[in-house]
């Protein structure tokens, strides 16, 4: 190609499209572009707590099951060695001396009604033999009853409605929570 067949200032508009071309985004769709990622960084941080919350409850819902899964192996035990009569005596223990291992965020045993535990935490309340756990998160979780939103479960011994006059006998046992509770619907 020669320099004569080319017609009109090409020169100059081949270097503002060449100058548009370079620059890449204008600052308007710069700001939209970093609206939209911080929106959908929003979003999926909202459905990782959402899930984080979910996977919360299944971990407690877990251990009330592992509770009530050794609290049969104690029964069981008891009964086998011929100790039937001290089975109530469960009612009043710790459950957690039940496990090979206590359940992560175990803190112990205390008398205090409102121990200052972190968040995400188990403890047994000595005085109203109950096993406790405070939820580290808990937007999904209605208040309870007292207002708190502590799940407080209790070990329960179901005896006859009418007395056996030769002895009290028990028809079963079982671990429960002390007030119902609704995480993320209602049951």
């Amino acid at each position: 190609m020669r320099a004569g067949n080319v017609k009109g200032p090409v020169l100059e508009s081949g270097s503002r499209a060449r100058l548009r071309a370079a620059s890449g985004l204008t600052l308007i769709e710069l700001i939209i572009v970093i609206c939209i990622i911080a929106l959908c960084a929003a979003l999926l941080f909202e459905r990782l707590r959402f899930y984080q919350e979910a996977a919360e409850k299944a971990a407690v819902e877990y251990t009330v099951a592992v509770v009530k899964s050794a609290l049969q192996l104690r029964v069981a035990a008891m009964l086998l060695r011929g100790e039937g009569g001290n089975i109530g005596s469960l009612a009043r223990a710790n459950p957690v001396e039940w496990l090979m291992e206590p359940p992560p965020g175990y803190r112990g045993e205390f008398r205090a009604p409102q121990p200052d535990v972190p968040r995400g935490s188990w403890y047994f309340d000595a005085t109203r033999k109950e096993l406790v756990y405070v939820p580290d998160l808990d937007g999904h979780l209605e208040r309870l009853a007292d207002g708190s939103k502590r799940l407080r479960f209790r070990v329960r011994v179901d005896e006859p409605a009418e007395s056996d006059s030769e002895r009290k006998r028990m028809t079963g046992m079982r671990v429960e929570p002390v007030m119902p509770y609704t995480w993320f619907y209602r049951q």
